[in-house]
């Protein structure tokens, strides 16, 4: 395997045509940085896409109510209902439930409100949360404290506010037991936070105000009334299994037919996080299917290119055989001739493939497209891959060769 005469022949054959064997090699060549390119811009649209994910937890589920779409027990289709605080303490009986919050906006969602301190006036997102809702929405306190169950139980006049709506109205001074104003009603800051989350998702949340869920029934003229219901599983729980309890329950409850497909409102995190797992993992076996492709119509030229120079190198190969020369001799020398050029075909392909994607990436950034980037342990595998087809690549060929009589070989011109 390591005789110096076997390496150096190895040599002298590869380099007789140099032109050929570059051409052939080409094909390798190519096959792996398209290989490396398409799995590299695959990773880099799944680090753009996840990054709408970055600070969400997997397992929770938005609920809210819209109308019904069935009639029902005498009532009519198109009749709008609306949840309340008995919803609540219903839904917490769910086993597999974990956490739960129901949640009231001023103005619907997103709605924007005018707050002022002082003379500085902003708008900005007012919701109504149990304090459970910090773990769900994984807001990081940057001062102060979140709101707490004494805080309902009270029904505290109290808020804690997002991190740009901090800056609009405390630019230069501490907002800890100041007092802001909204709609008429004033409430003291206990805290600050920012969001979590990235992008669009992220400017939003610090651009809120969080007021414990019965003040804002109360402060407000809501009732007990609920505008939507934000929970989560248990470990090991799908969130799913929740949000079909939670429906079946809320239907019950509110005289809605069991398959209505529309009274019941939903938003599920964990759906969304495994549609675009299945989509990103059809992307990358399409870049596999390709780039192995690709990989292999290279490998097929080295075989073809392998029995041309089987055919040229018959009288020697006789002349071997003639002297003494295994069939295992000749087939490990063919072999060898071919894996040594896939090989090293493979490593030109991996370092140009890997340096393409460091050198355009940073120019490519965008907000759906991140970091393109290949771990090594793809890498290893496809250049085993290629390895093991350059072996095939010989086999092939060399079988070829020793089938040739040693006496037709010598007769051959």
């Amino acid at each position: 395997m390591f005789d110096i005469d076997r390496w150096a022949e190895i040599y002298q054959t590869l380099s007789k045509n140099k032109l050929r064997s570059a051409l052939t090699a080409f094909g390798v060549v190519w096959g792996i940085i398209m290989l490396i390119v398409m799995l590299g811009a695959g990773n880099g649209l799944q680090n753009g896409v996840s990054k709408d994910f970055a600070g969400k937890v997997a397992n929770s589920v938005f609920m809210w109510s819209n109308t019904t779409s069935m009639p029902y027990k005498g009532f009519k289709k198109n009749r709008w209902f609306g949840l309340n605080n008995d919803d609540t303490d219903a839904l917490r009986e769910i086993a597999e439930l974990d956490l739960i919050s129901p949640g009231l906006q001023l103005g619907g969602w997103r709605g924007a409100n005018n707050v002022t301190y002082n003379s500085r006036t902003g708008a900005f997102e007012i919701n109504g949360f149990a304090p459970e809702v910090q773990y769900i929405k994984l807001l990081k306190m940057q001062t102060g404290r979140f709101l707490n169950d004494r805080d309902m139980k009270e029904e505290r006049k109290i808020c804690v506010i997002g991190k740009i709506t901090t800056e609009t109205l405390f630019p230069n001074e501490n907002p800890l037991g100041k007092y802001i104003k909204i709609s008429g009603v004033y409430f003291q800051v206990v805290g600050t936070f920012h969001s979590g989350l990235k992008g669009d998702d992220a400017e939003n949340e610090d651009r809120s105000i969080y007021i414990p869920f019965t003040t804002f029934q109360k402060a407000f003229n809501q009732g007990n009334m609920v505008h939507w219901f934000v929970m989560t599983s248990k470990k090991g729980i799908k969130v799913t299994v929740v949000e079909e309890e939670a429906k079946r329950i809320l239907k019950q409850r509110h005289d809605i037919h069991p398959e209505d497909p529309r009274a019941i409102g939903s938003w599920n995190m964990e759906k969304e996080v495994d549609k675009f797992n299945m989509i990103f993992s059809g992307i990358k076996a399409l870049s596999w299917f390709v780039g192995v492709l690709t990989l292999l119509a290279g490998v097929i030229g080295i075989s073809n290119i392998m029995l041309i120079i089987i055919r040229e190198r018959t009288q020697e190969i006789g002349i071997r055989r003639a002297i003494g020369a295994t069939p295992i001799n000749v087939v490990t020398q063919i072999v060898l001739e071919s894996m040594i050029l896939t090989t090293l075909s493979g490593i030109i392909g991996i370092i140009f493939g890997v340096w393409l994607l460091e050198f355009l990436g940073p120019y490519i950034q965008h907000d759906y497209f991140s970091n393109p980037e290949v771990q090594f342990a793809i890498i290893i595998k496809a250049f085993s891959i290629l390895v093991f087809s350059g072996i095939l690549a010989g086999i092939i060929p060399s079988i070829r060769a020793i089938k040739i009589k040693p006496i037709d070989a010598l007769r051959t011109e």
